[in-house]
């Protein structure tokens, strides 16, 4: 094909469309319509093999543009695929959202149409939207049971994780350590419902956990909410979905009445000791320690809407 000119003034050689059949209940199999006819397409029937298959197109092509249809999980995939790769300076990513949640992509509101977005390393892997720990990542598991039943929707799942999570609540006792700008660290230690560490703002099909975060500001915006009990909670819910428990993300000014256990903090680097369990883009990994550090400018990205 002939190579396509980008806004950035840099030319794609190549097409590739990532197609995940499961994605929002199998969305992703109506929208063959809109690819043409010539265009390379990859059914992403197994997420080892579409990793693999992404690695490998990098390294054969690297001025690919990925037009990944799918959710949150499928482009989870794509950005460690094309970082692992080491193309990242020459790979773009197209994201067409038709996954149940598409949270990262409701970061793109104030972005133009071309731009090139920060990334979240952490442990040994990647991450585009949000890294969290504690409450979430039960809910997390109890919504990705209940996406399945017929008619819940992932907004909705999410909710009913919420619920379910709440009878069973549990705190996580740990350390954090926050490194600034300036290379100065902050460390804490106590028992936290919640930690979410965001490059972009929304989670859980639309629950805005970090309101302040923005995808190319080089910086990490990490709210945390210590240890509280199920009625305080509650009361914090409805704010919290909204984005409405950060009165000022600049200030880390929290909403009145919560100072007591909730924070807001910007950082270049949040390390969690003591988690269980790390969610990274609602994909779950069994890991105890969560290092996230922000990596700015690290990948390019176009939207597109169907």
């Amino acid at each position: 094909m002939e190579a396509i000119k980008t806004s950035f003034g840099r030319k794609i050689k190549k097409i590739l469309h990532i197609l995940n059949p499961l994605a929002g209940k199998g969305t992703a199999k109506k929208v063959r319509s809109h690819i043409k006819e010539n265009d390379e397409t990859y059914m992403s029937h197994c997420p080892v093999e579409t990793s693999k298959f992404i690695r490998e197109s990098c390294k054969v092509e690297p001025d690919t543009c990925f037009t990944v249809y799918g959710g949150d999980g499928t482009i989870h995939r794509a950005v460690n695929a094309i970082m692992d790769s080491g193309c990242a300076d020459e790979a773009m990513l197209k994201l067409v959202p038709i996954g149940s949640g598409n949270d990262f992509i409701r970061s793109f509101d104030d972005m133009p149409d071309e731009f090139v977005s920060d990334i979240m390393k952490f442990n040994n892997r990647y991450a585009a939207n949000i890294v969290n720990m504690g409450f979430d990542c039960g809910v997390v598991k109890r919504a990705d049971k209940l996406k399945k039943i017929p008619l819940v929707s992932g907004p909705f799942a999410y909710i009913l994780g919420v619920v379910g999570e709440l009878l069973h609540k549990k705190s996580m006792e740990a350390t954090i350590t926050l490194t600034y700008e300036d290379g100065s660290t902050e460390i804490m230690h106590d028992k936290y419902l919640l930690v979410a560490i965001g490059n972009g703002r929304w989670y859980g099909g639309g629950f805005k956990a970090v309101p302040g975060a923005k995808l190319d500001s080089g910086t990490l915006d990490v709210t945390i909410i210590k240890n509280v009990n199920v009625f305080t909670f509650i009361k914090l819910v409805g704010a919290f979905k909204k984005g409405k428990h950060i009165v000022d993300p600049d200030n880390g000014i929290v909403k009145k009445g919560t100072e007591k256990y909730l924070m807001y903090k910007r950082c270049v680097g949040c390390k969690v000791e003591g988690c269980e369990t790390i969610s990274a883009d609602g994909e779950l990994y069994n890991e105890s320690v969560a290092d996230v550090r922000v990596l700015p400018k690290a990948i390019s990205i176009i939207q597109h809407k169907l």
